[in-house]
């Protein structure tokens, strides 16, 4: 007998938006630090944070998304993520839930090019869809514009 595993994601919210992000890069998610702004940041670049003695920085991704910022809440959270032996931080307005969705459906081209360069999927769950970010691509983006 053969059993299929379901895909895990984290469903973070940016606005009223909902995205989710792969478990398979979150090392852990945490209530917001204090961030150290640096002289000289880049533009999604909120600064840095000390966790358990590691120096983290620290991305805005309603800045990456060009989403208009807002005052942190006490939902604001930091997905601490792993990438390409990396440790980043992101922060999102708000997590909700560990989710596996009932559809996972590709990006089509109806999107366009920014669309398709961060969306990698959309889910479908209880009714409702959510857009699957790629953390890589997003960060990968990132550095390529600040090159």
């Amino acid at each position: 007998m053969t059993t299929t595993v379901t895909p895990l994601y984290v469903e973070g919210q940016i606005g009223q938006e909902h995205y989710a992000f792969s478990i398979a890069y979150i090392q852990e998610i945490i209530k917001m630090h204090e961030i150290t702004v640096l002289p000289g940041n880049k533009k999604n670049l909120r600064g840095v944070i000390n966790l358990r003695g590691i120096i983290i920085p620290i991305y805005c991704l309603r800045s990456m998304l060009r989403i208009r910022p807002v005052m942190d809440t006490k939902h604001t959270r930091i997905m601490i993520v792993h990438l390409a032996g990396k440790t980043l931080g992101l922060v999102v307005d708000c997590v909700s839930r560990v989710i596996g969705f009932t559809e996972v459906k590709p990006v089509s081209e109806e999107f366009g090019q920014q669309g398709s360069i961060y969306l990698q999927a959309i889910g479908e769950i209880d009714g409702s869809f959510v857009g699957i970010l790629d953390i890589g691509e997003l960060f990968l983006q990132e550095v390529r514009g600040n090159e």
